[in-house]
């Protein structure tokens, strides 16, 4: 006798459709059952059952989701991911700054500024201060010559939003292949070059002394006796420290002390403004002021997942190597500190990077030397590269608005204000963005207590040439187009709120 397969619908995989489906069932099978009730034991067990097939169906379409780029949200998922086709995600960037150290003349002793020398700025209340550090390399001291004939002496002197960790010990080997050391203390600070040696210094010690060990991207590229690393970083930000097989890279003898001396910090408060480190900590022999004469940038937070789904498949393509415009531009992006890039080819064998950095500012030389080196190892044999500032367009706004009854005009202003900066945030705009004046009064209108609003002045002002506005005419008709090779930021952000309560 055949049997009814039943009729089950396999799209149906929440608790409502899945009940639907099993009271479905039970009238086919079970004819006799008639009291559907929510009194019924039977209509219990099977909310029970549907409740349990929402949770496991759920869980289901989260694993499958983790499996795909597209659609994985955990972090470690798109670690592991990206780590298929050799992308690794980028740790914190931090931020640099040139200070001026001022010293008195009046002794024949040397100024002397030593490596790892901490600088601040002042602190306040709810801002604990921003520390810098002066980090040489070769790690020797900075002397300024002294003769004590009155007046003063000055040092300029680039430092790093980071902290040294020391020759910090992470254990004894095991003679095990593939042996992992965690340093102790995250975020840990790397460049994104996998097989570069900075930041990051690992030694290990057999008992003749300590031998500098390499850091890799990758172990399948060396010897037996090549005495390599690879850093491995997870979704919480803890580094792991990882050594070969003995086919693979050397591993370890056992007994073997393994040290490493790391930087970690990093991130966007450390690009804090001109004039404000103005503090000196420790590491110089006597007494000086410091400032900084420009703003510190280059600082970033460790890469999003955003970032890296979207990025990673261009350098995937690219091969690691530079040849079209598209590659340049993702190849600058993958350096730390750098949030937006593009590539014009003025000539045949000529490339132009435009770069601006994490703070939306021109990128600072360091910053354009780590770039350089990102690209002229990539790049095609007789190009000529170079990183440059883009023409920055101050954006100006002037917005009077109209508040509800009902809501407080100092309220309703603060909430336009940060409707009008959300517009400039650096992470979502692009070289050559144009702006709409509908797209203004949208973002304002949207806010809250808001009944109406005016926009009064909508200008476009470029740095080069300096005060030069963006074709005035178009803009008076509601439009500021950029140019490929300018960048937008905000300027004046006025808002004026009438009416409301006060």
């Amino acid at each position: 006798m055949a049997t009814d397969p039943g009729i089950f619908d396999y799209t149906q995989r929440d608790y409502d459709a899945l009940l639907v489906s099993l009271l479905d069932t039970a009238a086919l099978k079970l004819p006799e059952w008639t009291d559907r009730s929510e009194n019924d034991l039977g209509r219990l067990l099977l909310e029970l059952f549907a409740q349990v097939g929402d949770v496991l169906l759920y869980y289901q379409d989260r694993i499958a989701n983790e499996a795909f780029l597209a659609t994985a949200v955990e972090r470690r998922s798109v670690i592991d991911l990206l780590g298929l086709i050799g992308y690794a995600l980028s740790t914190p960037a931090p931020a640099a700054v040139e200070l001026t150290v001022t010293a008195r003349n009046d002794t024949v002793a040397p100024l002397v500024v030593r490596p790892a020398a901490r600088f601040a700025t002042e602190a306040a209340p709810g801002r604990p201060p921003t520390e810098f550090s002066y980090l040489p390399v070769p790690p020797v001291p900075l002397s300024v010559p002294r003769d004590g004939s009155g007046g003063t002496v000055t040092a300029t002197l680039t430092c790093v939003n980071a902290q040294q960790i020391a020759d910090e010990t992470l254990g004894t080997a095991t003679g095990d292949a593939g042996q992992g050391f965690r340093l102790a203390q995250h975020p840990v600070l790397l460049p994104r070059d996998p097989d570069s040696q900075e930041y990051l210094a690992v030694e290990v010690d057999a008992g003749g002394g300590f031998e500098r060990w390499q850091r890799r991207g990758t172990l399948l590229r060396s010897r037996s006796a090549d005495p390599h690393y690879v850093v491995r970083i997870d979704a919480e930000d803890n580094a792991e420290l990882v050594f070969g097989d003995a086919t693979y890279g050397r591993v370890p003898p056992a007994g073997a002390t393994v040290r490493a001396t790391y930087l970690i910090g990093g991130g966007q408060r450390g690009n804090v403004g001109a004039g404000t480190v103005t503090v000196a900590k420790s590491g110089v022999n006597s007494p000086v002021t410091v400032v900084n004469r420009l703003a510190a940038s280059g600082g970033a937070e460790r890469e999003s997942i955003e970032h890296a789904r979207a990025l990673a498949p261009y350098v995937f393509r690219s091969g690691q190597r530079a040849v079209t415009a598209t590659d340049y531009a993702a190849l600058t992006e993958n350096v730390p500190g750098v949030t937006r890039a593009i590539a014009v080819s003025p000539s045949w064998n000529h490339v132009d990077v435009y770069v601006v950095d994490s703070a939306g500012a021109a990128p600072t030389d360091r910053l354009r030397a780590q770039v350089l080196t990102q690209l002229s190892e990539r790049a095609m044999v007789t190009t000529l590269v170079s990183v440059r500032q883009p023409v920055f367009v101050r954006i100006d706004l002037a917005v009077t608005v109209g508040v509800e009854p009902t809501y407080y005009r100092d309220d309703v202003r603060s909430r336009v204000r940060d409707a009008l900066g959300a517009l400039f945030d650096v992470e979502r705009i692009e070289f050559g963005q144009s702006f709409y004046l509908s797209k203004i009064y949208e973002a304002v209108e949207s806010r809250a207590g808001v009944a109406y609003a005016q926009v009064t002045t909508f200008a476009g002002v470029r740095s080069d040439p300096p005060g030069e506005q963006v074709d005035p005419a178009a803009a008076a008709a509601g439009l500021i187009q950029l140019q490929p090779r300018e960048f937008p930021t905000a300027g004046l952000l006025q808002v004026k709120a009438e009416g409301g309560l006060a």
